[in-house]
C-alpha cells in the first residue's frame, strides 16, 4: 500500500431516534454498537494499528427526539457537527468520515439526504451506512445511496397514504382514535364509544347545575371538588380505561373552572365524534374540523346542549359586565336581550343590556343612580352602535319581580300536579327507541356505500345501475338525517321542559321569601328570578316630541317600551298558565 492507503480513517458518528417506538427498534447503543462493528471489520494496516478508528468521543453526535423529516439545520447535534467542520484550521479537518446505522438515521426525504452528502463532497468528507454497506468514496456507492433515498421515500409516502386511508375507514366506523375515551364514555370491544354510566352522570350533573341552575363554571368546579368527584385523567386511570401513572400534580378530585367549560363545550356528549381538531400541535378552527358519519349514544340532548353554549357566551357577557359595574348587583344582568339592534339574519344572539350607573347629587348628598344599557353601544366592538338609550335599573327590577309575584300564586299545587303527570315519561321512552333505530340505520350507511362502490369496480353493477343505487342510498341519508333531526327536537324540548321543572322546584322553596319581600340579600334575589326567568326580551321605538328624554339628543334615538318575559317553566306548565289567564298582562310600558 502506498501512503495514501496506509492513513488511518477518522470516523465520527452520527445517531438519531425520533419517537420512542424508534427509540425502541433502533435505540442509541444499537446504533453504535452496529457502527463500531463496521469500525473494526475494517482491519489493520500494514503496521498493524486499525485501519479505522473513532475520530474522538466528542465526535459521535446524538439527535434524540429528532424526526428525520426536520431539515439539517433544524437538528442540534448536526449542527454541532457542521461547527466542528467549519471551525477546523484551513486545510485540515476533525474526521474523514460520517457513520451512520442507517441511511434513514440521517434523512427520511431524499432532498434532505442529498443535502447532506453535496455538504459533505464539499468538505472532503465520506459517508458509510453500515445497514445499507454503502460507501460514498465510489461511484457505486453514490448511484445506490441516491436509488435507495427514493426507495426509502416512497415507502414512507405510501405507508403514511396506507395509514391515513385507515384512519379515514376506521372513522367512518365510528372508530375512537383517541388514547382513551372522552369522560362520560369508554371504548366498546370495536373502539367505539359508548355510554359509561359512573362518569356520564357527572356529565349530566354539571349540564344541570349549569344549564339549569345557572351555577358559574367555577361554582360547578367547586361542588365536584367538595364532593371528591375524580377528574377525568385520574378517573380514565382509575377505570381502566387509560394504561398509565397519573402525573397530575393538584389532588385527583381538584377540578379547575377550566376543566368543567371543557365538558360543557365538548359536542362528543350530542353523540357527534369530530377529529382533524390539530395540526401539527396546533388547534385548528373549529371550520375546518371533521365529523364522522358515525353516531353514538348520546349524553346531554342536542337542545340542552345548545342552551349551554348560548349560556357560555352569555356567560362571557355577564363577567364583563360584573368587572364594569363594580360591588353593586344588578338583578337582571344576563337576562335582558336588545332587540334594537338585533339582526335576525345574523348568526349572533341578541346582545345584553348591561348595568351601568353615574353620579348624581342631590340635596347636597352624593349618590348613584344605576341603569341598563345595551351592549351594542361599545364602539370598540360594533361597527353599528346602538341606538337605545338606557332606562332605570329600578324600573324594570321592580316590574319582573312584581310579574314573577303576581304568575306564580299557588306554585307548589302546579308543580306537584306537573310532576305526578306519567305520560312524558312514557312518550319520552318511545321517542328513544325511535332515536336509537334511526342512529343504527344511519350508521349502516357507510358500509352500504362501500359495498355498492365494490359491486360497481367488480363489473356487477353497470354505471347506470350504480348510479341508480347511489342516488336511492342519498336519498334515504337525507331522510334519516331530517327524521333524526325532528325526534331530537323533541327530545330536547321533553328535556327542557324536565330541567325547567327542577329549576321550578328550586324556585318554589324560596318562593314564599319573595311574596313576603322577606329577601333582602340582592344577590340572593337576583340568583332567585335567575332561575325561574329565561330572558326578557327589550323591544324600543322611536323618540318623539312627547318623550321626556336626559341627557343629549340625537337622531335615529330609540326609546325601550316593552318587554318580553320568556320564563324557564315546563311546556305544560305554560299552557295552564295560559289557559288561566295567566298572560294577560299588558302594562308593559317602561
Amino acid at each position: 500500500m502506498n501512503d495514501q492507503q496506509q492513513k488511518q480513517i477518522r470516523t465520527a458518528l452520527y445517531l438519531r431516534v425520533s419517537t420512542e417506538d424508534q427509540k425502541e427498534k433502533y435505540g442509541i447503543d444499537l446504533q453504535k454498537g452496529a457502527i463500531e462493528g463496521i469500525i473494526k471489520s475494517k482491519g489493520q494496516l500494514d503496521n498493524g494499528d486499525p485501519a479505522m478508528i473513532l475520530a474522538g468521543e466528542q465526535y459521535i453526535y446524538k439527535d434524540e427526539g429528532i424526526s428525520g423529516t426536520l431539515p439539517l439545520d433544524e437538528r442540534p447535534a448536526f449542527l454541532q457537527m457542521k461547527e466542528d467542520i467549519e471551525d477546523a484550521p484551513k486545510d485540515t479537518k476533525p474526521f474523514d468520515i460520517v457513520a451512520v446505522y442507517r441511511i434513514d438515521r440521517f434523512a427520511r426525504k431524499l432532498r434532505i439526504l442529498l443535502d447532506v452528502i453535496d455538504y459533505f463532497e464539499q468538505h472532503n468528507i465520506q459517508f458509510i451506512s453500515a445497514n445499507e454497506s454503502i460507501d460514498t468514496s465510489t461511484p457505486f456507492g453514490k448511484a445506490m445511496l441516491g436509488i435507495i433515498g427514493v426507495i426509502a421515500e416512497l415507502e414512507i409516502e405510501t405507508t403514511k397514504a396506507r395509514t391515513q386511508a385507515g384512519r379515514a375507514t376506521a372513522r367512518d366506523k365510528g372508530v375512537y382514535m383517541g388514547a382513551s375515551a372522552p369522560f362520560g364514555y369508554k371504548k366498546n370491544k370495536n373502539k367505539q364509544l359508548e355510554i359509561f354510566k359512573e362518569e356520564a352522570r357527572i356529565v349530566r350533573k354539571i349540564f344541570e347545575l349549569f344549564v339549569v341552575q345557572k351555577k358559574k363554571t367555577q361554582q360547578i368546579a367547586d361542588y365536584l371538588t367538595d364532593k371528591e368527584i375524580l377528574t377525568p385523567l385520574p378517573s380514565s386511570i382509575f377505570y381502566g380505561k387509560r394504561v398509565g401513572g397519573n402525573t397530575k400534580v393538584n389532588s385527583p378530585h381538584f377540578w379547575r373552572d377550566s376543566s368543567v367549560r371543557d365538558r360543557i363545550k365538548d359536542a362528543v356528549y350530542t353523540g357527534k365524534y369530530f377529529y382533524n381538531k390539530h395540526k401539527e400541535s396546533k388547534r385548528l378552527n373549529k371550520s375546518k374540523w371533521k365529523l364522522s358519519p358515525h353516531r353514538h349514544e348520546s349524553i346531554i340532548d342536542k337542545t340542552i346542549f345548545e342552551l349551554a353554549q348560548r349560556r357560555i357566551q352569555e356567560d362571557i357577557a355577564l363577567r364583563n359586565s360584573m368587572k364594569a359595574t363594580g360591588n353593586h348587583t344588578y338583578l337582571l344582568s344576563g337576562l335582558l336581550k336588545c332587540h334594537s339592534c338585533y339582526d335576525p339574519y345574523s348568526d349572533r344572539y341578541p346582545i345584553n343590556w348591561t348595568g351601568t350607573n353615574k353620579p348624581l347629587k342631590k340635596s347636597g348628598k352624593k349618590r348613584r343612580s344605576y341603569y341598563y344599557q345595551c351592549g351594542g353601544k361599545n364602539t370598540e366592538k360594533y361597527s353599528n352602535v346602538c341606538k337605545a338609550i338606557p332606562f332605570p335599573a329600578d324600573a324594570i327590577e321592580q316590574f319582573v319581580t312584581d310579574f314573577i309575584k303576581n304568575l306564580l300564586d299557588d306554585p307548589i299545587s302546579i308543580y306537584n300536579h306537573i310532576n305526578s303527570l306519567k305520560s312524558t315519561k312514557t312518550r319520552k321512552k318511545h321517542l328513544k327507541e325511535e332515536e336509537a333505530d334511526l342512529i343504527k340505520r344511519t350508521n349502516r350507511l357507510p358500509e352500504r356505500i362501500k359495498a355498492i362502490k365494490h359491486q360497481h369496480e367488480c363489473g356487477y353493477l353497470t354505471q347506470e345501475q350504480f348510479d341508480a343505487k347511489m342516488a336511492k342510498t342519498k336519498k334515504l341519508q337525507i331522510k334519516l338525517k331530517k327524521e333524526l333531526s325532528k325526534v331530537e327536537r323533541r327530545l330536547g324540548s321533553i328535556a327542557i321542559s324536565s330541567l325547567y321543572l327542577q329549576a321550578f322546584e328550586q324556585f318554589s322553596e324560596s318562593y314564599e321569601s319573595l311574596l313576603n319581600d322577606k329577601i333582602t340579600d340582592r344577590q340572593e334575589l337576583s340568583d332567585l328570578i335567575h332561575l325561574i326567568v329565561d330572558k326578557i326580551n327589550v323591544y324600543s321605538r322611536k323618540v318623539t316630541k312627547k318623550d321626556k328624554v336626559a341627557g343629549r339628543k340625537t337622531e335615529g334615538q330609540l326609546i325601550p317600551h316593552q318587554v318580553r318575559i320568556d320564563l324557564r317553566l315546563p311546556q305544560e306548565m305554560l299552557l295552564r298558565f295560559a289557559e288561566q289567564g295567566k298572560f294577560e298582562v299588558k302594562n308593559a310600558e317602561l
